[in-house]
Parts: C-alpha cells; structure tokens; sequence
C-alpha cells in the first residue's frame, strides 16, 4: 500500500496535466489548419474570379456578341460569330486546365455557346440563374454557385458593352478536385483530413477520397461554424466515416461553404493513452511482482505434495511420461523416487504390449492382402474380384453409369501345357497378367477368374470404350513373346465384352453374357473380340489405340 497508493496519486495528476496541455494542442493545430486553409481557398476563388473577368473582357467575345440595339447580321454571320467565341473558349479551356467549361448565356437565361463537348451537361441553378442575370461590381455572393450536384462550381462574370450596358454572362465550370491537392498540403502533423462542405452538411471535396455516394448528414459543425477571424472551439463528435474524430470549422462566405478540419480521436489522443498504459503498468506490475512473492513463498511449502498429485492423476488417465524430480531427503522425496520406479515399469510393460500389437497389425495386414491376392499372378483373386464387380456395379445402378466387363481366356492353353510343359503355361499366364496391367486405366480392376480365364471391370466406361480396351489388351498380348530357356513362343486371347446397361442390370446377366460372348469368340476361330450389345446393323465404334487393319470384333446379336 505504500508504494501503490502514491504511485496512482501521481499518475491521476500526472494524466489530468498532460490531458490538459494535449487539448490545448490539438486546439491550436486545428485553428492553424483551419484558417490556414480558408484563407488558401479564399484566394484560389479570387484568382478565379479575376480569371474569368480578363477573359469576359477579351475582344474575341465583345466584337463576336450580338447587341440589343444594333446592326441586324444575317443567320450566317451570327453562327459565324458564334463559333469564333465557341473556339476562343475552347482554347482557353484547353490551355488552362483547371476549368471544365466556359459558357455564355444570354439575357434570357439561356445557355447561347459552350466549349463543353455536350451541352446538356450545363445545368444551372434556377434560383441562382435569376441572380446572376443583375449581376453588379458589389454583388460578389452572387458570383458563385455554392453547390453542384457532380461536384464541381460555376463562377459567373458579366460582360458589358462600352456604354456598360450589359450583353451576356461568362460562365466558368470548375471541378472541385482542383482544391483536393491545396487541402492536402495543410495535412501535416496530426491533421487527418480537411474537406468542404455545404451548409447542409453534404461533403463536397476532401484531402482523402470520397465515398460513393458524398455523404449527406447534419454535420455537428456545420451549423455552429465560426469565421475565419474567430474559429469555433474544437468538438468531439462522430464524424461521417463513423470514427471518433475532433473537429473543428469555418464557414467560407462567398460560396456558403464550411471548411472542416479533423483530427482522429485515437491518434490524437495516442500520448494520454501512452501515458495511462504506463500508469496502469507500474501499478500493475507492483501487484504482480507482490503476488508473485507471496505465490513462492506459499509454493515452496505445497510443491513436492502437488507434483506427485500431479504425477498420480496423470498415470490414472493413462500419460506416464511422468518423470517427478527428487529433491531433498524427507519423506516425500523417498515416496517420489518408488512413484517413479513405479511409472518406469508400467511404461516398459506397456512398450512391450504395443510392440506385440504392431506385429500383429502387421501380420494380419500381410494375411488379409494374401487373402484378396492371386499367388501365381499378383493380381486380384476370383473372390474379391467378384467382390469389387459387385461394389461398381451398384454403383452403376445407383448413378445410371456405363460399366463394361471383359472376359477372356487364353486360346490353345492346353496345348501350350503339353507341348511346352506347365511351367512355361504358368509363365504365359504371368506375362499375361503383367500385360492386362499395362493395358488397362488405373482406375480399372484386373482379376484372375479361375486356371486361364481373366476378369476385367471397368467402371464408368461405355460398351464402346470397353471394346476398343480389349482390342488394345488383344493387341499387346500378340507381342509378348514368352521363353521357355530353350525356345520362344506367343499366345493369343480371346475376349467377350458385355456391358451396363445394354445387357442387363445385374451381375449374373453380365457374367453369363460376357460368358457368351467369350465362347462365340472362340467359336468364330480364337484370337478375336465378341461384343454382347446389339448394333441394330451399324458397324460398332472402337474408340482405342488399335485402329488398324489387326482390329478383329464380331458384334454377337
């Protein structure tokens, strides 16, 4: 308490003196930035002004204007006239990039010629419109249009005859964007953004982008702005990107215009909140270091008890990669070191147990792939390829998916057997298996059916597909040449194909018809493919790598 209790006292004062001396601050930045940044604006509209006067008083429009009382011009020559003051305004929109339009309108409040590529796109004011058609040396007001609709001002300049009679009024369109790079210029130090207003509250031109839509709100400003002689006092308030903002503004006279400048609250304000987190830190930071004390101190008495009640509720919940260090030589210490050997023999016990169960994972992985397995051939064994064409041919069924089943046997095998012997048969049936493997899609099952007799499933694949796979299959087992160690020779396959859904919907249907075709194969003279589905006389398409004139299939009705 001694040491806590001064230190909030001086941090409360500490805080309240520095939150004083930062508001005077930020008051003072923004007024510097408020007035510096209306009287910029002030000038920039009187160059403006003067602008558009020197160019009211040009020869090129006071000769080219038609006059009240004067000498009647043929039809031509007044749009003769017309286009000369139409290029004068061009160029000097042109050469001065700062204007969109220049504009002349007649007595009546019509828009006569503009440097404008359309000019629809001159609107004014109805209510301003009457006031500029009186204009006099003194009406300065009346010179500019406050707001536009697409962001932009029109600043008008009255044109007289030597008598000083009036002819017409100059318009001058400006885009507010030319203030955007002068606002930017006054946002240094803390200054977040400067931005114009209407006394509405609607945003006109700011130093940072707009968003689309301008904004529309009752600005808190806006209706209590000061001038640019005495600036209001700074606020607090919700500002209309919705951030905590300090503001402060003044109003610009000759366009019923505010100038606001904003400073965001939290970066304003970022050295108090700099200040309290220390405060905050140092106080806190003494409590902890003396709670940190008395936790030792209260800790060394309890830790041995609470590291073995640790220890135990971690064996029970099956964890015993629990080493509990021995300090001391008290009775705790000797119950700790018979815990530990405790722990060490429940570990090597379990060790050895799991040991035991990955071998027989092992070997139970082993049996089951020795179950499924051909031992001759490697590939998949009647059963589980039966197995596998019962799972793709539901499959099949649910989803309304081709599926093509080849059978095929290896022709003349017993006369291989009794003319080679049966270990140049098994070697055939071997190289036969190696080849069905390189034939087919990965996706496809290869499976020995039973002594030379093969099965293969092939999923999601039409009766056509898996036609031209057996023609490819057919093809390469012509080209294996299978050795004996003292001679060579070659086998031929004979394949049936039958398919879903053209032959049937079940497995039995397709095995029967693939069954078939496999005998009409060998029927019609070996070493061919007999195709189940019926073609109603067209000759079946073989969509596969073997297109050429070796290609044998019987189509069987």
């Amino acid at each position: 308490m001694a040491t806590i209790v001064p230190s909030l006292i001086l941090g409360g004062v500490s805080y309240l003196q520095s939150s004083k001396l930062l508001r005077e601050k930020i008051s003072q930045e923004l007024h510097n930035a408020t007035v510096q940044s209306a009287k910029e604006l002030d000038l920039w509209l009187k160059e403006r002004l003067y602008d558009l006067r020197v160019f009211s008083s040009s020869y090129v429009i006071s000769e080219n204007l038609p006059r009240p009382a004067g000498k009647q011009r043929s039809g031509i020559e007044t749009q003769v006239d017309m286009e000369n003051i139409k290029s004068y305004l061009r160029s000097i929109s042109e050469k001065f990039g700062t204007y969109e339009s220049l504009s002349l309108m007649d007595l009546e409040g019509q828009v006569i010629v503009t440097s404008a590529p359309d000019p629809l796109t001159i609107t004014i004011p109805e209510n301003w419109r009457k006031q500029i058609l009186s204009l006099t040396s003194s009406g300065v007001k009346n010179r500019f249009s406050p707001c536009m609709a697409n962001g932009s001002i029109l600043i008008a300049e009255e044109i007289s005859a030597s008598d000083g009679s009036p002819l017409a009024v100059l318009l001058a369109k400006i885009n507010l964007d030319a203030i955007r790079s002068m606002l930017k210029l006054q946002c240094d130090g803390g200054i977040g953004e400067i931005y114009l207003t209407t006394t509405e509250g609607r945003a006109l031109v700011s130093s940072r982008d707009l968003p689309e839509p301008p904004p529309v709100t009752g600005h808190p400003l806006v209706v209590s702005s000061g001038s640019a002689d005495s600036p209001m006092a700074p606020k607090d308030y919700i500002g209309y990107r919705h951030e905590a903002v300090i503001g402060m503004a003044i109003s610009i006279a000759p366009v019923q215009w505010v100038l606001v400048a904003e400073m965001e609250k939290q970066h304003a304000y970022s050295e108090i909140a700099m200040l309290r987190r220390l405060t905050l830190s140092l106080v806190g930071g003494l409590i902890f270091c003396i709670g940190i004390g008395g936790y030792i101190f209260g800790h060394c008495l309890v830790r041995p008890v609470r590291r073995l009640s640790h220890g135990a509720a971690n064996v029970a919940a099956g964890n015993l990669d629990v080493d509990i260090p021995v300090t001391g030589l008290s009775e705790i210490s000797y119950l700790t070191q018979v815990f530990n050997h405790m722990v060490a023999s429940l570990k090597r016990g379990r060790e050895e147990i799991s040991a035991a169960h990955e071998s027989l994972l092992e070997t139970n992985k082993v049996l089951q792939q020795l179950s499924i397995t051909d031992s001759l051939t490697g590939l998949h064994n009647r059963h589980h390829i039966m197995a596998l064409f019962s799972r793709e041919m539901a499959r099949a069924t649910r989803y309304r998916d081709p599926l093509t089943l080849l059978m095929l046997d290896i022709d003349d095998f017993k006369k291989i057997n009794d003319t080679y012997g049966h270990q140049a048969g098994d070697a055939a049936i071997r190289r036969l298996a190696e080849s069905l493997g390189e034939s087919v899609r990965e996706c496809d099952y290869v499976g020995r059916y039973g002594g030379e007799e093969f099965l293969i499933v092939l999923p999601s694949s039409p009766i056509e597909g898996g036609a031209a796979i057996a023609e490819r299959i057919r093809h390469n087992v012509g080209r294996l040449e299978i050795s004996t160690g003292r001679e060579e020779f070659s086998v031929t396959v004979s394949i049936g194909v039958s398919g879903y859904p053209e032959d049937g919907d079940d497995m039995e249907t397709l095995l029967r018809k693939a069954d078939s075709a496999l005998y009409a194969a060998k029927a019609r003279g070996r070493d061919c493919i007999v195709v189940s589905k019926e073609t109603e006389g067209r000759t079946p398409v073989i969509i596969g790598e073997n297109k050429g004139p070796n290609l044998k299939l019987v189509t069987l009705s």
